[in-house]
């Protein structure tokens, strides 16, 4: 087998791993915006849940307000139903009034938006505009509704509410067909069918193909293959930290796109950042399991830090697996309950992570114990009071015989010993040899 210069097992294909590891960790970065747009896409509750918090933030409901007031007197002669309801000497004064109102409108709108029956609507706009994109994409056909082919966004009610604050009399007034926002038109059906088939399947393909790669990069390192499972670690942190790079700067570019003027440029940004927040949940989790694969890697390798923890482990290990283990479930428990892994939220992500942690745990255990043998408890212990400052030098001295002869010699000169007392315990401390 070849060797290195160091003398260590070479990887039998160095090549092929590394290429096979820059090769997954390309493949994982896509995945995590695969994983990101499936889950916010496709999935009716975090839809529901973004629009939620769109709604709560300031600098939407700012450019919503504004939204909602112009549909509101565009759809609605407000000086007009003004000029019937007033008296008719009080009629001239119906266009001054219409103005104020809608000066007024946005004011009133901002604070709709902000009570729990306007959120309620809300969600529930959202909800059903949502659940009926995915019947139609899916193949709903007939039986779902639409309108004029078209999915959209039903705010009428909500503009509704917002004409009753105004004035009891302009709810009533509001057009029913006021308020829609397209989300769907019906020429872009089969365009978003083909779509939403490429992104329910690619998460699932992206993510099995990067760990094939992934294991066959581990499989082809040989001896390496520790180094391989520290580089798929650092494969994962890459991917994770370049999707928060390509996030930061893509918004940027995004809101320079979108906003056509400032004043909507925080509310463009405010939209970016909470629209991709779960992708930045999803990085994390790609960067805080590449970070444990590689302290694991770490752990079994040969720096004398790592090797002192094993040699220190290595009787807890061999003789307490009880507690061993025990002490890994409190971990585990620990990250559930911090859950910095989306796969901490799933079921079968959590049978997983549990299988690595035990499968890893074994693998130490084993070489620690094959490493040290002889280990027992307490060398730490004595590892830290040898290198306290000091303590080596007050420590007594190991006594050699010549040390001995020397101090029986003093005791014959002092009296202390007779001739014959001398020589009989020199020849009993030469016997000894």
């Amino acid at each position: 087998m070849a060797e290195t210069s160091a003398g260590k097992p070479a990887s039998r294909h160095p090549r092929i791993v590394a290429a096979l590891l820059v090769l997954a960790t390309l493949i994982a970065f896509l995945g995590i915006f695969s994983i990101w747009v499936n889950r916010q896409a496709l999935n009716t509750d975090n839809w529901v849940s973004t629009s939620d918090k769109l709604l709560r933030n300031e600098e939407v409901q700012t450019q919503l307000s504004n939204y909602l007031a112009e549909q509101l007197f565009e759809n609605v002669d407000l000086q007009a139903e003004l000029e019937e309801t007033l008296p008719p000497r009080l009629a001239p004064l119906a266009g001054p009034a219409a103005g104020a109102l809608h000066q007024l409108a946005p004011q009133v709108a901002q604070r709709a938006l902000s009570s729990p029956k306007f959120e309620s609507l809300w969600s529930d706009a959202n909800r059903a505009a949502h659940e009926t994109l995915l019947k139609i994409v899916d193949g709903g056909g007939s039986t779902v509704s639409t309108n004029g082919g078209e999915v959209v966004l039903d705010l009428n009610s909500l503009l509704t509410q917002i004409g009753g604050q105004l004035g009891g009399s302009l709810a009533s007034k509001v057009p029913a067909d006021a308020g829609k926002l397209t989300i769907l038109k019906s020429d872009q059906l089969s365009t978003a069918q083909d779509v939403v088939s490429l992104i329910r399947h690619l998460p699932i393909v992206l993510t099995l193909l990067a760990f094939v790669l992934y294991a066959l990069a581990i499989y082809l390192a040989g001896p390496r293959r520790r180094e391989a499972l520290r580089g798929v670690g650092f494969s994962f942190l890459i991917a994770g930290v370049l999707v928060l790079v390509l996030r930061h700067f893509g918004g940027s570019a995004v809101t320079g796109a979108l906003a056509k003027s400032d004043s909507v440029k925080p509310a463009v940004d405010a939209v970016w950042s909470i629209a991709t927040s779960l992708l930045v949940t999803v990085a994390v989790s790609a960067i805080t399991f590449g970070i444990l694969l590689a302290i694991g890697a770490w752990l079994a390798g040969p720096t004398r830090l790592a090797t002192n923890l094993r040699r220190d482990a290595a009787p807890y290990l061999r003789e307490r697996v009880g507690t061993t283990y025990s002490v890994v479930a409190l971990v585990f428990l620990a990250l559930i309950l911090w859950a910095p892994v989306v796969a901490f939220h799933k079921l079968i992500g959590l049978l997983i992570l549990a299988a690595l942690m035990v499968i890893g745990t074994e693998l130490l255990r084993r070489q620690a114990a094959a490493e040290f043998p002889d280990a027992t408890f307490g060398g730490l212990g004595d590892r830290v009071r040898g290198s306290v400052p000091g303590r080596a030098a007050r420590a007594p001295k190991a006594e050699t015989k010549i040390d001995k002869i020397e101090r029986l010699s003093e005791l014959k000169e002092k009296g202390a010993l007779t001739e014959q007392e001398f020589e009989s315990a020199k020849a009993e401390v030469l016997g000894r040899g």
